[in-house]
């Protein structure tokens, strides 16, 4: 099982459950569904997942083969900003959250992950910051052999009353485009497809979906507009939930007894 997917996924899995303030008695990872709850007395499975924009290849302008994909820098700059921040409240540090902005300079090299969440956590803990103060970091403003001055560009922290505040986020710009029903129903379809091994994993007939958004992502930038149809979506699980991370939005999708084709 990867940790860090994990990880993530129990992070969006904490938000929605703040967003919908539910509290269940107990989760428990597995794989499949994601998770298993226990929800006043019951089990509910819980599968987690996430849209992504996918433009056709007719409408992609010619990428450099050696460019990193999109996806791919997303995925090792998280990758980095989680590890600092474990390495950062593992030093019993004052709670802050943190936004990252990292320099076109990153790479998709994973032998220097560790190196810069040590370097990142490193630079945060040097602001000694309490809560409320905020401090910027730059590296346009650092001295030239600064660790970070290549594949950091901005740090922006602020000191939080709570961990449960502390969050470490990429910051990333993008352009939002809109939702649409294929992209609720394919991500519905997809997962449909394996409803009956979360039953029999879970040990439950109760299974909930969760879509997820990060508008922090420029994979991910997708935004509901108004009068979106719900009714035009349909899913076969006991509960399907389209979810924003950073909007704080939960969206209750409509359940029926099999997927739209």
């Amino acid at each position: 099982m990867d940790s860090a997917k994990k990880q993530h996924e129990r992070f969006l899995l904490d938000r929605f459950l703040e967003l919908r303030r539910i509290s269940p008695s107990s989760i428990k990872p597995l794989d499949p569904p994601d998770f298993l709850i226990d929800l006043e007395g019951r089990k509910v499975g819980i599968e987690v997942t996430e849209l992504f924009i996918r433009r056709n290849k007719s409408e992609e302008p010619p990428q450099p083969k050696r460019e990193p994909l999109l996806q791919a820098v997303e995925s090792i700059t998280n990758l980095i900003v989680c590890k600092a921040r474990e390495i950062y409240f593992a030093a019993d540090n004052p709670h802050v959250c943190a936004t990252i902005w990292f320099s076109d300079q990153i790479t998709l090299d994973k032998t220097r992950v560790d190196q810069l969440a040590k370097d990142i956590a490193n630079q945060i803990q040097s602001m000694n910051l309490q809560n409320p103060q905020v401090f910027r970091w730059s590296s346009s403003e650092a001295e030239i052999d600064h660790p970070l001055s290549e594949s950091v560009f901005l740090i922006h922290a602020q000191g939080v009353p709570d961990r449960r505040f502390a969050h470490w986020t990429v910051a990333r710009p993008g352009v939002v485009a809109p939702l649409t029903r294929k992209h609720l129903q394919e991500a519905i379809n997809e997962k449909a497809k394996k409803i009956s091994v979360y039953k029999e994993k879970a040990g439950t007939e109760e299974i909930w979906l969760l879509i997820f958004v990060d508008r922090t992502r420029p994979s991910q930038m997708l935004s509901v507009a108004p009068g979106f149809p719900l009714d035009s979506v349909s899913s076969p699980f006991t509960k399907t939930f389209y979810c924003g991370y950073v909007t704080k939005e939960v969206i209750d999708l409509p359940t029926k007894s099999k997927p739209a084709q």
